[in-house]
């Protein structure tokens, strides 16, 4: 779908996602045309101080956060009202928002039972879990898993898998073009 010249480890998954959003939006709105409204006084001091944050927080034990990592890159957009640096600074947000959901699709699962809440064992020659496939534009860490052991977390693999099924199965349904059997059709689903 998307050429080689994507060379960043990730970078191709969430460009895809961002391409599938964008056309959403441009179903939903049409294409927008609004004044920047960038380069008040009040967003460079915002700037400034997300900036200072940053630093601060990267000079602590635990480094900075990715919300005060994002929060600078959009107050220094917001503070941009030269348009071609505008535009430098919205690439920047959107570098940062990159590497957020590719650190977020890299975390380990917490190996935390959906059903009992309880944590799962891990074991590097059996299966200890079970659960529904992962979702496409889910994290790994964000995917339900079930211990495989205890029955009542096991049948609640089983109906989270059914329900997957079942809602893949609504989305991916052929629809008729005849408009009074699609009238059916879509009120059914």
């Amino acid at each position: 779908m998307y050429p080689t010249l994507i060379r960043t480890p990730g970078l191709a998954r969430f460009t895809a996602h961002v391409d599938d959003e964008r056309q959403a939006q441009l179903a939903k709105f049409g294409d927008q045309h609004h004044p920047d409204g960038t380069g008040a006084k009040y967003y460079v001091g915002m700037a400034d101080q997300a900036r200072e944050d940053t630093e601060n927080a990267a000079e602590s034990v635990n480094g900075p956060r990715w919300s005060l990592i994002l929060l600078e890159e959009v107050y220094q957009a917001l503070a941009e009202a030269d348009p071609a640096r505008l535009r430098a600074e919205l690439v920047q947000v959107a570098a940062v928002c990159a590497a957020w959901a590719r650190d977020i699709d890299s975390r380990p699962h917490p190996m935390v039972c959906a059903h009992c809440g309880e944590q799962i064992e891990t074991s590097e020659i059996r299966n200890t879990w079970s659960g529904p496939l992962k979702v496409p534009g889910v994290p790994e860490c964000a995917s339900p898993r079930y211990h495989i052991d205890r029955p009542e977390c096991r049948a609640a693999s089983g109906r989270a898998c059914d329900e997957q099924k079942a809602a893949h199965q609504a989305r991916t349904a052929v629809r008729t073009p005849d408009p009074a059997v699609r009238a059916g059709q879509d009120d059914a689903s």
